[in-house]
């Protein structure tokens, strides 16, 4: 794989659905390859928590990742479902803290069967759109190379198949774990900063892939204290209807009788919501995320996947400011290589 610098991972060996599920859901074959160049920024648009914070605020693309090639690996940054607290803790935070915490797989290079499982899933429909953007193709081959063969990654495995590599690119002297927190704040991650539990997302990871690559820094944008109002209210409202909703890993938490007397849909929201507002992520008090909320002066200052390609009324184009990848319009996503992939995204 890389020629970069292997550092050595004990990988874990348990997981926390029950294996059949697991193998559903995180591995499987990839239909083809598919036919993003090698640096292409790949763009989804997908519902669920993030959509519906990132909707909130007036944006639309919900995940980004760096291709390394028609038919090759890809590099993301994302996050499997959180597990539900043991007992008794689950009734009052009914997350496990440290999943929220860890962020799991967090920053991960997959195959394509890896990556295909990860948009499609199990047989589900996938994103209402998938697309990659190249811009400058020199350029983007060049940060596509940059994270391939200079950065230094630690040697893993799929938690669900020990025989299917995954490996962790090392960023700031670590692994980088997935951080909700990155939502509020970017931090240092831009420019290869420090961050809160080494944490990034999807689209802080390209603005850290861009800058590395000596193609300029990606700016942080200052979202207005009402559009994180919204943002907040609408990840919050996400959640909660999840669960009474009975949907996903969230409906298993509403379904938890053991505690009946316990708002726990509401403070599984809250947690998730904490966590996102202050890093927070271990506890189920309302008070802190709506603490934020509820402050005039509290704004985001985040880089979100319709940032980095110049939509939504971001920088496009060659204007000052703008990305490699945002000079191009989108060009649709095609499964289209011979042959199939087996791989995991976690």
């Amino acid at each position: 794989m890389n020629s970069a610098i292997v550092i050595p991972l004990v990988v874990a060996s348990s997981c926390f659905v029950s294996a059949a599920a697991a193998a559903e859901q995180a591995c499987g074959y990839s239909s083809a390859g598919w036919n993003a160049p090698n640096g292409a920024a790949v763009f989804s648009v997908g519902s669920g928590l993030i959509g519906d914070l990132l909707n909130a605020v007036g944006e639309i693309r919900t995940h980004s990742m760096l291709s390394h090639g028609a038919g090759k690996w890809v590099t993301h940054a994302t996050m499997k479902q959180p597990t539900e607290n043991s007992w008794p803790a689950v009734c009052s935070t009914p997350v496990t803290p440290s999943d929220l915490i860890e962020g799991y797989p967090g920053l991960s290079q997959v195959n394509q069967g890896g990556i295909y499982r990860f948009l499609y899933g199990s047989g589900g429909s996938g994103p209402t759109s998938l697309t990659y953007q190249v811009g400058d193709g020199k350029k983007a081959a060049s940060i596509g190379d940059a994270i391939w063969w200079e950065v230094a990654y630690y040697a893993d495995h799929s938690i669900v198949d020990e025989g299917v590599e995954i490996d962790r690119p090392n960023i700031r002297g670590a692994r980088v774990r997935y951080s909700l927190y990155q939502y509020r704040t970017t931090e240092g991650t831009p420019t290869g900063g420090p961050a809160w539990n080494n944490g990034m997302v999807c689209s802080s990871f390209l603005a850290y892939a861009h800058y590395v690559d000596g193609q300029g820094a990606i700016p942080p944008y200052t979202y207005s204290h009402e559009k994180l109002v919204n943002a907040a209210n609408a990840l919050y409202a996400g959640v909660r209807d999840s669960c009474e909703s009975s949907l996903g890993f969230w409906g298993s938490i509403g379904t938890s009788i053991a505690c009946f007397t316990t708002d726990i849909c509401g403070k599984a929201a809250n947690q998730v919501a904490n966590c996102m507002a202050s890093h927070a992520c271990d506890t189920s008090s309302g008070s802190l995320w709506r603490g934020v909320r509820d402050t005039p002066s509290t704004v985001a200052v985040s880089i979100s996947p319709d940032r980095v390609g110049g939509w939504s009324g971001h920088v496009w184009g060659t204007q000052p400011g703008a990305t490699v990848w945002s000079a191009d319009i989108g060009h649709n996503v095609q499964w289209n290589s011979g042959g199939n992939v087996y791989g995991c995204w976690y």
